[in-house]
């Protein structure tokens, strides 16, 4: 025992004297159970016989009686720190390490400026193997006392006896030379910043900042042990603390002229910045530390700002600032001859390249960087460039290359046990996979990631495995687990005061509510991403942030906002000149545009898209983009177009082997085919993606291409051809046991027999249709089923049934909140009303119609908006109001142009062709049917090309433009005659015939009313009878044949 043992039990014995001294009582006290204890006096002599007593124990060496003797005093006094101290020293010499640690650090609990128990914990520690604990013990015991010659010492003695000993030796004697060794400042900064380069992080803050609290009057090794600190905090994850050391390191390098530390100084607060996402302030600093750099000719710290510039300029997306500087930093690196740097800076090179779209030149550094990796048998480096290949893929879109790549780098950091290079391959894996829609294989490697992060203890790993979690759970449609993965992301963002990854986070929360389908709360995350983009001037980000928040807004219906942020989206990349995002915006641009019905407006978005796709070989948007320049050329009615760009689509697919893109291709190639009348075409596609469906076991996809086919039968006028397709349909859906899909095949087997006249047999499927979507609460289903019912009712002639059917549905599409549907029932019960003649009835449905379309943004609600006026127009025209059903038609003849509908504007121009003839505005209506004959001929419809010449004729017949009736009904004759359309062939005749008794050529008008009267009998068809007979009659008597004229006239009255 120490000398100073005594001393400290003398104090010990002051300690208590002085204390009761103060309480000063004298009163007895009694125990809990009553019996009446010592008094004070008593207990202050007992108290100092045991420590006495335990002095004693020491001296003769008894140490355990001396430890029994202390924990007996210090039960009658339990705050005496200098007691527990003692007892620490006797704990050590019985060589109970762990117990004299515990009383030397409830000693310095008691009293953190008794010096003795610093002391004591670095001894006990020093005796555990716990080196840099105890060093940093004595440190803090220096920081209270900083002339403690012992706590000096036993500093000393337990650096020389570390494992830091062969590096702290050397020093040391040099610091005894400078005269140093005595300078508790020196000693302890030096011993700080040895065990900061051993990697003991949380010891040496302790032993710096102890440091600090001595105090030094140089600024330079003030300055030093301020770098020092700042790398311990950085070491531990503490950035804002790390940013606060070296800001006071900077402001000693420059208050002292020192720009060798200015420049280091300003490395480190840019590559701090940089961690944070504050890039503004990261460019700064690196751009300072260039400057000093070249002034000083020193290149291998111009060779590390030009890398920090370059990853800066990448991160925000400035990929020319951030290819030069990444360029230049590799000629260093080679002026340098370190081959290592060289290594990554190339694999730099490629990253950029490859941000910039460049696959060949990104590849080409890609494999350098591992050519040179494999030259340094550095399997660290080996595995990054792995790493960057298989990135490089993935950008490709090669995702089977990719994988592989990453499983090299698996294999080296299995062989390395290297967990961070484990995590980044089951990163890279994980994102592979999850291209590939292999969303189980996905999950499992972000798992592995995760638990990585876990093991490791590292929270921005963590983060990132949470938020590739949360994606893969978004795309399984699991968006309350995504939200739950996204906000353990950002509660780990926001401890790391990580501004990028708390940007990230609320994007993706962003995009859960999104799939919710709650946008309200969807556009206030995106707000705050957007907020932070702009803050740390991440311009890439804020320009896909733009996007988020405009389908956002679009969801909510605020077109004007939504097309606002599209197009900030468009130009930020634009001004980054970065190839994909511009892409997307153009893609998403086109698609809003599409959502509006405003076809035209996107076609040329779409072949933009187009074209960066090739330029950037994304075969994948390539393909995408033909798929959407085809649906938008569709819906325009250019039917060829749309074939060329589905041919495209399909084209590309197959290279790919992507068979689901194939399906895709060939069913709206199938459906593209149709429209134009081509069958066999449209036929031989459906049935291509009905092999694709069962190759891919895709059970919707099958259902899908048995009910394309089934329409083509339709259209062929091959009804019981269709009905087999559509019973295929229902079998498939009995067999997966999925109702809502035969509902819909009961759906379909009503339509075909209602097309066929069953109705009977066509209501008994609808009402099983309605049955099973009732059955499901599925109202979406159910209305459509009662529009079917609607329909079947209307051609049985039965409206009042009908008119009960959209009723029920406008009361389903109410309690869905689908206005859409609404606006439909309206438009049924409208044309209901007019079937039974109450068109006065039908005008205030149209209304409501066209009311309740004023919600609605979509292609389809766009067109029925058209259609609501043209029934309007039709309802007008039946009342006389000839004036009101022109203006109703303008308006359908607008909308049908704007969408480029050729069949809305065929059937406007019929309608207004109609309303100036009644209104004698010949001259009018004559540039309305040749209009409607354009329109039917760039439709390529025959039967529409039969209806206008028809029209023209009998306004040419009125006009006395005989030779041009005659012209115009021959060709509706003729086209009547090929398409076997008898009532068509009747009108014609009977035009004909009604021409030619206007020009006295009585003998051919006669001809063609007995061709319309045969037409009509063959038809059994009582009206057509009654006009062909009454026109024969009159071209009787006015060739004198009173005879034939009277018994005509008698066959009239009788039909």
């Amino acid at each position: 025992m120490d000398r100073s043992g005594d001393r400290d039990r003398e104090k010990a014995m002051r300690d208590t004297q002085d204390t009761s001294s103060e309480t000063g009582s004298r009163h007895s006290s009694t125990t809990n159970d009553g019996n009446t204890s010592i008094s004070n006096e008593e207990k202050k002599a007992l108290f100092l016989d045991k420590v006495e007593q335990s002095n004693e124990a020491c001296q003769s060496g008894d140490f355990q009686r001396a430890i029994r003797l202390y924990s007996e005093a210090i039960s009658l006094d339990p705050t005496n720190h200098v007691l527990y101290s003692n007892r620490s020293a006797a704990y050590v010499k019985m060589q109970q390490y762990e117990k004299a640690l515990q009383d030397a650090v409830k000693a310095k609990e008691l009293n953190p400026k008794w010096t003795k128990a610093y002391y004591r914990q670095g001894v006990a520690l020093q005796y555990l193997g716990r080196h840099a604990d105890a060093l940093a013990a004595f440190s803090s015991g220096l920081a209270q006392d900083c002339k403690s010659l012992q706590l000096l010492g036993g500093l000393v003695d337990a650096a020389m006896k570390s494992p830091l000993k062969d590096t702290l030796a050397p020093t040391y004697r040099q610091l005894e030379k400078m005269k140093f060794e005595k300078s508790p400042f020196v000693v302890i900064s030096v011993i700080g910043q040895e065990l900061l380069a051993a990697g003991y992080h949380s010891s040496s803050l302790v032993v710096l900042e102890s440091a600090l609290k001595i105090g030094t009057c140089s600024l330079k090794l003030r300055g030093s042990v301020f770098s020092a600190l700042s790398s311990a905090h950085w070491g531990l994850g503490n950035t804002d603390k790390a940013i606060a050391y070296m800001q006071q390191d900077l402001a000693v390098a420059k208050s002292l002229g020192d720009n060798e530390g200015e420049c280091r100084a300003h490395g480190n607060l840019g590559s701090a910045y940089f961690s944070k996402g504050a890039y503004k302030e990261a460019l700064t600093h690196n751009r300072f530390q260039l400057v000093l750099a070249m002034k000083q000719k020193d290149r291998k710290v111009a060779a590390n700002a030009l890398s920090g510039l370059g990853h800066v300029y990448t991160a925000i997306g400035d990929y020319p600032n951030a290819l030069a500087s990444h360029r230049q930093c590799v000629v260093l690196t080679m002026q340098l001859n370190d081959k290592l740097f060289e290594a990554r800076e190339i694999g730099n090179v490629g990253a950029v390249y490859l941000a910039m779209g460049d696959f060949d030149n990104a590849l080409e550094c890609h494999k350098q960087h591992l050519n040179v990796a494999k030259e340094l048998e550095n399997k660290n480096e080996e595995a990054r460039a792995y790493s960057n290949l298989g990135s490089a893929y993935h950008f490709k879109r090669d995702y089977e290359q990719a994988m592989n790549y990453h499983n090299q780098v698996l294999l080296i950091a299995k062989m390395l046990q290297d967990r961070t290079i484990e995590a980044r391959a089951y990163a890279g894996l994980g994102h592979a996979a999850r291209c590939m829609n292999d969303l189980d294989r996905a999950k499992l490697c972000h798992e592995q990631q995760l638990q990585i992060g876990l093991d490791t203890k590292d929270k921005n790993m963590e983060g990132r495995a949470c938020s590739n979690l949360g994606i893969i759970y978004q795309q399984q449609g699991q968006y309350d687990m995504a939200l739950k993965l996204h906000k353990a992301h950002l509660t780990i963002a926001l401890d790391l005061d990580d501004r990028t990854g708390q940007g990230r986070a609320y994007g993706n929360i962003g995009n859960a509510f999104s799939g919710l389908g709650q946008f309200e709360q969807a556009v206030q995350y995106h707000k705050q991403e957007l907020a932070i983009s702009k803050e740390v001037n991440d311009r890439g980000s804020e320009a896909c942030t733009h996007g988020n928040l405009a389908v956002a807004y679009q969801s909510l219906g605020l077109q004007e906002k939504a097309l606002e942020h599209y197009h900030c989206h468009l130009n930020i990349a634009r001004e980054l000149k970065d190839k994909a995002s511009e892409a997307r915006a153009l893609s998403n641009l086109g698609n809003y545009y599409s959502g509006q019905g405003d076809f035209a407006q996107a076609v040329p978005l779409y072949q933009q898209f187009l074209s960066l796709s090739k330029d950037m070989c994304d075969v994948e948007g390539e393909g995408r983009a033909y798929h959407c320049l085809g649906y938008a050329h569709y819906s325009l009615g250019h039917f060829q177009e749309a074939v060329h760009f589905y041919e495209q689509d399909l084209a590309l697919a197959k290279k790919m082997q992507d068979k689901i893109s194939m399906g895709r291709a060939y069913c709206n190639l199938g459906l593209a085919h149709k429209t134009l009348g081509n069958y066999t075409q449209a036929y031989d596609c459906q049935k291509f993606f009905l092999t694709i469906a069962h190759q891919l076991k895709n059970t919707p996809g099958k259902f899908r291409a048995m009910g394309n086919l089934g329409d083509i039968c339709m259209a062929r006028k091959d009804a019981e051809g269709a009905i087999k397709f559509y019973e295929q349909q229902l079998v498939l859906a009995k067999h997966v046991k999925n109702k809502n899909l035969e509902g819909n095949a009961y759906g379909m087997l009503g339509a075909a027999h209602r097309k066929m006249g069953k109705l009977e047999k066509a209501l008994m499927y609808h009402t099983q249709e309605l049955d099973i979507f009732q059955e499901l609460g599925n109202l979406k289903g159910a209305c459509k089923a009662l529009g079917h019912q609607g329909a079947v009712h209307t051609a049985q002639s039965k409206f009042k049934d009908a008119f009960k059917c959209y009723e029920q549905q406008l009361e389903k599409a109410r309690e869905l909140k689908d206005t859409l549907i609404e606006s439909q029932a309206f438009g049924n019960l409208g044309i209901t009303k007019m079937n039974m003649g109450n068109f006065e009835d039908a005008l205030g449905f149209f209304e409501q119609q066209l009311a309740t379309l004023e919600q609605v943004t979509s292609p389809t609600a766009v067109a029925d908006r058209g259609r609501a006026f043209g029934n309007l127009g039709e309802c007008y025209e039946a009342l006389g109001d000839f004036d009101e059903a022109v203006k109703n038609y303008e308006q359908y003849l607008v909308i049908a142009q704007k969408i480029n509908n050729a069949n809305d504007q065929d059937r406007a121009y019929h309608g207004l062709g109609n309303a100036h003839r009644s209104m004698g505005n010949l001259q009018q209506a004559l540039v309305c049917f040749e209009k409607r004959l354009v329109v039917a001929h760039e439709l390529d419809n025959v039967s529409a090309k039969g209806s206008a010449y028809g029209e023209l004729g009998c306004l040419h017949s009125l006009l006395g433009n005989f030779e041009q009736a005659i012209s115009c009904l021959e060709h509706q004759l003729k086209i009547a005659q090929e398409l076997r359309d008898k009532s068509a062939e009747a009108d014609g005749a009977c035009g004909l015939g009604g021409v030619y008794q206007q020009m006295g050529e009585y003998e051919k008008a006669l001809q063609y009313h007995q061709m319309d009267l045969t037409i009509a009998e063959d038809m059994n068809n009582p009206s057509c009878q009654g006009r062909a007979y009454g026109n024969l009659g009159v071209t009787h008597e006015s060739l004198g044949n009173y005879e034939q004229e009277i018994g005509r006239a008698s066959c009239r009255e009788r039909v």
